[in-house]
């Protein structure tokens, strides 16, 4: 098995079908998924053999996963299939993996041949996503729901049937009715949106006499303040490349000051103060 560490890039892109698929996976599944995701590049004309370490995935998601962690999660990761809806009349169920492999520490994987439509030489209706952001929330239903929001951030509002958005995030039956899927699923995403991601959502109940058949997530750009923004680039970002400068990237220190990667030269006062202001303008 070939080692190689995995990349430092956080974004990834996926069509509208891949994002609209019918799945439901644990905090950990999505994690992984969402990972390698970001080792797929745009250029790329196959799926590769993605080899890293567990300590290097660890390191990248920030997670404490031990080997039989790693068993558990891609056992079940293995066992749920996704569901994409193509047409009317077109369906695929497929694994997210052809294959998982660990030995002794080293991991190797790849995509499923039949993903290939989904992440590969894509042209049109698709989403870009920062790893980042989405990592750092606690639900997994706000990670899907943030995904699904995102590719209508321009237009600025999205909305579903509820029994529509509960059958894509395949919801279990405790949580079919509204009032639980409204507190166990819904606030909980709006809070880990509006606190970690680029935009921030609102809820708009549609009724058919007392019953709410249908929500509208209103999309707005986070307006996060930048000192609070700042507070969550240091707690979940440090020594990560935030944006390129002059040729040089820059980077946030254990200390949480702003740095050149590569050197220990920290930005002065006033070139620290208009790169948070970039960064929070621009995130």
């Amino acid at each position: 098995m070939k080692n190689r560490n995995l990349s430092e890039r956080n974004y990834s892109r996926q069509t509208h079908v891949l994002v609209n698929a019918k799945y439901a996976l644990n905090i950990n599944e999505i994690d992984i998924i969402l990972t390698l995701l970001t080792e797929v590049y745009k250029e790329d004309k196959d799926f590769k053999d993605y080899n890293f370490t567990l300590a290097d995935f660890n390191k990248k998601t920030k997670k404490t996963l031990t080997s039989r962690d790693l068993n558990t999660c891609v056992k079940s990761l293995m066992s749920k299939p996704l569901e994409l809806m193509v047409s009317e009349q077109n369906w695929i169920i497929v694994n997210w993996f052809s294959y998982f492999e660990y030995n002794k520490g080293l991991i190797s994987c790849r995509f499923d041949k039949r993903l290939k439509p989904f992440l590969l030489d894509i042209k049109e209706r698709f989403v870009i996503s920062d790893l980042r952001h989405i990592l750092a929330m606690r639900s997994s239903y706000a990670k899907r729901i943030y995904l699904l929001l995102k590719e209508y951030s321009k237009i600025g509002k999205r909305t579903f049937d509820v029994e529509e958005l509960q059958t894509i995030l395949k919801v279990p039956k405790s949580l079919k009715t509204y009032s639980n899927f409204k507190m166990k699923v819904l606030i909980r995403a709006k809070k880990d949106i509006d606190k970690f991601s680029d935009i921030k959502i609102e809820l708009e109940e549609i009724k058919q006499l007392r019953k709410v058949v249908k929500i509208t997530f209103v999309i707005k750009k986070n307006d996060t303040d930048l000192k609070t923004f700042i507070q969550i680039i240091r707690e979940l970002h440090p020594n990560q490349d935030l944006y390129e400068y002059g040729g040089r990237m820059i980077r946030c220190s254990d200390k949480g000051l702003l740095y050149w990667a590569g050197t220990l030269h920290n930005l002065s006062k006033e070139n620290a103060k208009k790169a948070w202001e970039h960064l929070h303008e621009n995130r």
